[in-house]
This record gives structure tokens, sequence and C-alpha cells, in this order.
């Protein structure tokens, strides 16, 4: 089981550098995700927490009026877990929707932008360009949002 978490936490590293070293700025303080901007859009960097049923970092940052693209990472081999971003006040309706889907939020009404259950890899999910404001972002696996997989995107 050590050896998992050190080798989804490496995993974890080497996607930040990596995204730090591709084009466009990336950026992160005390565990509140990364911000960045290019000409195409920002990028941001959440991950699932390795053991317990919560994102690796519960806020995320991005620039406003263009699109983001959020690189999602789950290390558990041995759980599914996905990040979709839900218009304010949508989280319940959502969860509940996605529950009867197996966890896939794709297409669901409240829906901003959502990736599909992964386990044990990455997944880059496009969120198009929002308005400044504050967005809650769920994991839709069913029990996982009620557990507290959840977080929320400041878009400035």
């Amino acid at each position: 089981m050590n050896s998992r978490i050190l080798l989804g936490g490496l995993s974890l590293v080497a996607t930040l550098a990596l995204t730090a070293c591709g084009g466009g700025e990336t950026t992160g303080t005390g565990g509140t995700g990364g911000t960045g901007g290019t000409a195409a859009g920002s990028t941001v960097s959440v991950a699932a927490d390795p053991v317990q049923l919560k994102f690796a970092e519960g806020a995320l940052t991005a620039t406003g009026g263009q699109p983001i693209t959020v690189n999602f990472n789950n290390p558990s081999t041995t759980l599914q877990h996905n990040w979709v971003l839900v218009q304010p006040g949508q989280e319940d309706a959502v969860a509940t929707a996605a529950a009867a889907k197996n966890g896939d939020a794709t297409g669901l009404a409240g829906v901003i932008a959502a990736g599909k259950p992964i386990t044990g890899s990455q997944e880059a999910i496009s969120v198009p360009a929002q308005q400044a404001g504050t967005y809650p972002y769920i994991c839709t696996v069913p029990g996982h949002y009620q557990a507290g997989m959840k977080g929320t995107l400041t878009v400035n």
C-alpha cells in the first residue's frame, strides 16, 4: 500500500513539473492549486487524495474570460474519481443525477465541465471561459461528494 501512495505521489509531482515546464505559467501556494495563463487560457492541476475521499487541492484559482484546462490526476488504482465543475447551488442535484449514471456527470443539467470517472490515471478537462466568481467542483462517483469530495474554483 505504501508503494502505491509513493508511486501516486511521484506521478503527481511529475505531472506538476511537466505542466509547469510545458508552456504557460502554473503556480501554486499552500495547496490551493495553481493559476496560470497564456493567450490560449489558464491551466490548473488538481488530484484526488490517494487515501481519503477528498481532493488534494480544495481550492483552485484561474483567470476569467478565457478557457481553462484542468489537469485531473487520480493516483488511486482501486477507487474511481472524477472532477466536475458545476453551477453554484447545483452540487446536490448533479451528484444525485450522476449517481444514476454510475458517477458519469457528462451532459447533466447544472454541469459546466466534467471528466468521466477514472482509476489510476490522468485526464485533461476543458472548461469554457467563465465570468469572475466562485464555482464548486465535486466528485460525482456515488457517495464521494456526500463524503466531502468537493472544492471551489475561483475565477478572477
